[in-house]
Parts: C-alpha cells; structure tokens; sequence
C-alpha cells in the first residue's frame, strides 16, 4: 500500500480570515516594536526603519507577489490599494501631505503608501488610546483592532465590487 502525501493548499488573499491575520499580526508587530521603542531596546529610527520595511512586505503580499498566498485575479494591486486608501482618506491625506503626488500608473507606489497609511494608523490608535483616564491594555487592543478590521475589510476583493 502506497501513502500519498498531499501538499497543503496555500492561504488564498480571498479568505477574509487570511487577510484579517495578515493585518493583525502587522499590528502586532507594531506594537512589539513601540513596547521596545519606550523600554529603550531600540531607537524609534531602527523601529520606523522596521515599520518602513513591514509596510514594503504587506504590499507585496496585497500585489500578489508573495507566493506563500493566493492572490486574487483582477484585485490584487492597483485595485486592492485604492480601496485601502479610502479607508480614511482625510488620515491618508494627512500622512501623505507635503509628499509627492503617488504616481498612480505605479500600482506597487501606490500600494506601498496604502500600507505605510495602516501603520501609522495603528500607531495613531494606540496613541489616541493611551492618553484616556480609563485606558486599558484591553482597551488599546480594541482600539489597534478596529484599525485591523477596518483595513482588513477593505483588503478584502468584495470591498471593492
């Protein structure tokens, strides 16, 4: 008897599961790196570096390029980062103000900044939070979460249909 070993399917950019952890563990990774930031283990230059590169890395898993995912025909891209752009189109304003205009021939450009948005995002969350009387770490989370499921949600091909 033969025993066949099937390869695991790979996760599809069409799951909202997927795209909700993706953001959520880039939110984590945000928060791991402002923890060490204000304990001291590491200077907010090498942390906006990281966060600079995590933004980088999104973008390529949201243009389809990293093939650890399934990306999804026809989103991925251009589409994908317009849609993430308008989740606060004020914010994406406010971050981008002063910059050049993204060229939006460059889907990877404009994607990039769509991602860069959600991080300084998070941070604006977390920062928002903190300053409140009753802050709590449950109620930076909840905070940092609503970001999450807002830029999830608009990763998501349906979002823009």
């Amino acid at each position: 008897m033969t025993t066949t070993q099937q390869t695991p399917s790979k996760p599809s950019l069409a799951d909202p599961a997927v795209v909700r952890e993706l953001f959520d563990l880039a939110a984590q990774e945000i928060m791991f790196r402002l923890v060490k930031v204000s304990a001291g283990g590491m200077t907010s230059e090498r942390a906006r570096d990281m966060d600079d590169a995590l933004a980088r890395h999104l973008a390529r898993a949201l243009m389809g390029e990293n093939p650890e995912f399934l990306h999804v025909v026809g989103w991925h891209g251009a589409p994908c980062a317009k849609a993430l752009a308008e989740v606060d189109p004020a914010f994406y304003d406010t971050v981008w103000a002063g910059e050049a205009a993204v060229n939006l021939d460059n889907p990877r450009e404009r994607m990039v900044r769509a991602t860069t948005v959600f991080y300084r995002a998070v941070y604006e969350a977390i920062k928002t939070s903190v300053v409140k009387p009753d802050a709590t770490q449950q109620s930076v989370r909840a905070a940092v979460s609503e970001v999450v499921d807002k830029y999830a949600l608009a990763a998501m091909p349906a979002a823009g249909a």
